[in-house]
């Protein structure tokens, strides 16, 4: 009895049972995750190691979808030709290793971007590759305000920083700065208040801003304290 592939590449099913007899369960097909990270204005080179022994075949889309619509670039082994669809923003340059380097790469390039390759002996590879791409925080300064609170001499300072969704802290003589009583911080610790001011506060402040890849610190302040 002949298989059933067999039965239905005949006569007039001839057309499409081709298609189904080439996408047969002996497709070597395999999916898998891979993530990346790099930061704000740098490039990162895409490398997805292949099980396939020669590469017939790949592309690139963004997003989590093989579909042409979303197609970053294809490239035909056969005809040694690499074309590039919708998703394609000047940015990518691909090798034919299957690899893609992203220049210049923003916030925006974070996501997920699909390589799908095809390979000698029936191979079918889908990885998805997680980008993550981090922002390198701004060098923050110090704004200084001397006053009084409760009837106390109060010096303030204030860590100023563009950034959001960063960790703030605070420096005396390049060491963490220990509260107390009499020295706080604000929610966040943006602010740094001393009241009252003791001789014993004169010396260096600096605050430094971090998110979870890069971290800066303010330009040192001098703290001096005058006694007439």
């Amino acid at each position: 009895m002949e298989s059933p592939c067999v039965l239905l590449c005949k006569g007039l099913l001839l057309t499409a049972s081709l298609l189904i007899c080439w996408s047969s369960p002996t497709t070597a097909l395999s999916a898998k995750d891979m993530w990346f990270s790099a930061a704000e204005g740098a490039k990162v080179l895409l490398y997805i190691p292949t099980e396939a022994k020669d590469i017939l075949s790949f592309s690139w889309y963004k997003g989590k979808d093989e579909h042409k619509n979303f197609t970053i670039a294809h490239y035909e082994k056969s005809t040694d030709l690499l074309t590039f669809g919708n998703k394609f923003s000047g940015k990518e340059e691909i090798y034919k290793d299957g690899s893609m380097m992203l220049q210049n790469i923003s916030q925006e390039d974070t996501g997920i971007y699909t390589l799908e390759i095809f390979g000698t002996d029936n191979l079918h590879e889908i990885t998805y590759v997680h980008l993550q791409v981090y922002k390198i925080v701004s060098k923050p300064y110090i704004l200084l305000n001397h006053t009084r609170l409760n009837g106390r001499s109060a010096t303030i300072f204030t860590c100023v920083s563009p950034d959001t969704g960063i960790s703030m802290t605070w420096l005396f003589n390049y060491k963490p700065i220990n509260v107390t009583k009499r020295i706080t911080l604000s929610p966040g610790n943006q602010t740094l208040i001393v009241s009252p001011v003791w001789r014993v506060d004169s010396g260096i402040y600096l605050c430094e801003v971090s998110n979870s890849f890069s971290s800066k610190k303010s330009r040192p302040l001098a703290l001096v304290m005058a006694y007439g």
